[in-house]
């Protein structure tokens, strides 16, 4: 499943389960959650870790992996104009969330056609979670 779909889901299905909520929801209610989310929002986007996400350093593997699927001519149809402009951001900062560490590994095994083995810390993902 490639980037865009992944997050068209999460987008529909936190419509789904936030719109039932707003809408009876008090006035009160509604500018709390707002400002809950903007927060959150704000927090992502400056850095912050979000609440029960693990924060991981990226592998020089995983580093490569970005840099072969930016460089890959021709370029899949599976990839689009907005993974490619969310892998050149992810190529250039310095932790990831566990999901984005998931989302590069699941992209580059599509585009190469075989599943990511990891060869530089064998276990799990959370081997190189950050505190």
């Amino acid at each position: 499943m490639n980037l865009s779909k992944v997050l068209g889901l999460l987008f529909v299905v936190t419509t789904v389960a936030v719109l039932p909520v707003i809408a009876v929801s008090s006035a009160e209610e509604v500018v709390y959650i707002q400002t809950q989310l903007t927060q959150m929002n704000q927090g992502a986007r400056q850095g912050q870790s979000l609440p029960g996400v693990p924060v991981v350093r990226p592998s020089l593997r995983e580093r490569d992996a970005i840099s072969e699927v930016l460089t890959t001519k021709p370029r899949p149809k599976s990839l689009t104009d907005a993974d490619i402009k969310y892998l050149k951001e992810l190529r250039d900062k310095p932790t990831w969330f566990g999901f984005e560490q998931r989302i590069v590994r699941e992209i580059w095994a599509e585009v190469n056609g075989k599943e990511w083995s990891n060869t530089e810390d064998p276990g799990s993902i959370r081997k190189n979670v950050l505190p």
